[in-house]
């Protein structure tokens, strides 16, 4: 039994007439008599009886006659969903996110990508980094969201974009004073680090300040999680200008001066071989993001 011959059978018995369902099945009468003859013999049933207008379903053909109609519905509405699928108009996209990159770009990417595809269903999974690397090796996401990434020959990335890096200060830091931190300004300041510190592996023109060993006193998990200790008064945190969305108690920020004066970048990491057109996308709406912010060519946020 296929779907083809379940139609011809729903059409017959619509028209009650061989002839004028042929008519509207584009054929001629003879071919479709042997379907309708394929189908009893398959059925072992009798499903119409000749009568002087045409043709009458027997018992059997009624009891068939719903449940071919239900058959051809959920045949048309699985056709459908898979082209969607194929299309990456419906589905699931797994994504890695971690830390500073969750106050701005991030969900804006998100929103744009929801709203194009309303039926696909995304997964955030909030990871450190290195879980991420292995989620993304091993299929468990399809992309992650970071500023720093080992290299590895099985991963690719797209640059999100790119942002300054700002000092953020306890108010009751007399560095809060100043309206720009300059390099001699760091040199002896306590600094709350990421535990990996990929602010300063992310960011290449923070060499100079590599150069005077940074005085760096506690590690935090993220750039978040810092800016939570800065307000604690454990020390100063250099972090992407899309932290300052954060609002927290005795916390302010001041932009770097001088040749400490550094852009970070965002990037979107997935496998080389992931072909998912929920994949293409994502990444179609990173592109987006990142012209329309160069084209505004505006701060991400504005200083506490």
């Amino acid at each position: 039994m296929d779907i083809r011959g379940l139609r011809y059978f729903i059409v017959t018995a619509q028209e009650r007439n061989i002839s004028r369902a042929a008519e509207r099945l584009h054929m001629t009468q003879p071919p479709l008599t042997r379907h309708i003859q394929s189908l009893e013999e398959e059925l072992g049933v009798q499903l119409f009886t000749r009568t002087s207008a045409g043709v009458e379903l027997t018992q059997a053909g009624e009891a068939l006659l719903g449940h071919a109609h239900n058959i051809c519905s959920h045949v048309e509405l699985a056709t459908e969903q898979i082209r969607r699928v194929a299309s990456g108009q419906e589905g699931r996209i797994d994504i890695g996110i971690f830390g500073s990159p969750m106050l701005n770009a991030v969900p804006r990417i998100l929103g744009a990508f929801s709203r194009a595809r309303p039926k696909v269903n995304v997964v955030l999974h909030n990871a450190p980094k290195m879980r991420q690397m292995e989620a993304l090796r091993q299929g468990r996401i399809m992309v992650a969201f970071d500023r720093h990434f080992p290299e590895a020959p099985e991963l690719q990335s797209e640059l999100v974009g790119e942002e300054p890096l700002w000092l953020a200060i306890n108010q009751r830091n007399p560095l809060a004073l100043k309206t720009s931190i300059t390099l001699a300004d760091l040199e002896l300041e306590p600094l709350i680090g990421e535990q990996d510190q990929s602010i300063f592996f992310a960011s290449q023109a923070l060499s100079k300040l590599q150069k005077v060993n940074p005085n760096i006193v506690h590690k935090a998990a993220d750039m978040v999680s810092a800016v939570v200790m800065v307000s604690g008064g454990f020390g100063s945190a250099l972090v992407p200008e899309s932290v300052l969305n954060l609002k927290l108690p005795d916390v302010v920020f001041r932009p770097l001066a001088g040749e400490i004066v550094s852009m970070i970048g965002l990037h979107c990491i997935y496998r080389k071989d992931e072909s998912s057109p929920l994949l293409a996308g994502l990444l179609a709406c990173v592109q987006d993001y990142r012209d329309q912010s160069r084209a505004a060519n505006t701060p991400l946020a504005s200083p506490q």
